[in-house]
């Protein structure tokens, strides 16, 4: 990835990062070698809300990309915790939840896994909440196992 494309994002530099796909659409292709991360994996993992809606209005197909692990920018948005992003991401494409990683983990895992009450809630209320029950049927280990184990070692520390 070009770094000048890695800074703008990282520094949230919205007029740099859409000077420089103004010179060069092919910009929005690239991803970081080794992860293979996207510019919107990379926007996500940031939580720049204002810079994730400029990629999506760029190019919203990339909302389901997938980097070398094939998680989306929503599976990152999930791991950090950002609502926001994560509304974003799925208002554009309601089919997100339903991608696995190649640990077979959903976006709907990995919030649960690191405790982010309120992506779990707005993941749970989407209106394709049914790809809940495709993950039931797949793993010994799901999503609501793991929310019920937290929610059970928290409440102990309380008690």
């Amino acid at each position: 990835m070009d770094p000048r494309v890695f800074y703008a994002i990282a520094g949230n530099d919205i007029p740099s990062f859409i000077r420089l796909v103004q010179e060069d659409e092919g910009i929005l292709d690239q991803r970081l070698i080794g992860s293979l991360n996207t510019v919107l994996h990379l926007a996500s993992k940031y939580g720049h809300i204002n810079l994730v809606r400029e990629i999506i209005k760029l190019q919203p197909e990339m909302a389901a990309a997938e980097n070398k692990k094939l998680e989306t920018p929503l599976h990152v948005a999930c791991r950090k915790g950002d609502i926001e992003v994560a509304m974003l991401l799925l208002k554009t494409n309601p089919w997100l939840p339903c991608k696995f990683n190649s640990e077979n983990q959903s976006a709907l895992f990995i919030a649960c896994s690191n405790g982010h009450l309120n992506v779990v809630k707005l993941l749970l209320n989407e209106p394709s909440q049914w790809f809940v029950e495709t993950e039931e049927d797949d793993a010994q280990l799901n999503s609501l196992h793991v929310a019920a184990s937290k929610y059970f070692l928290c409440s102990n520390l309380f008690l």
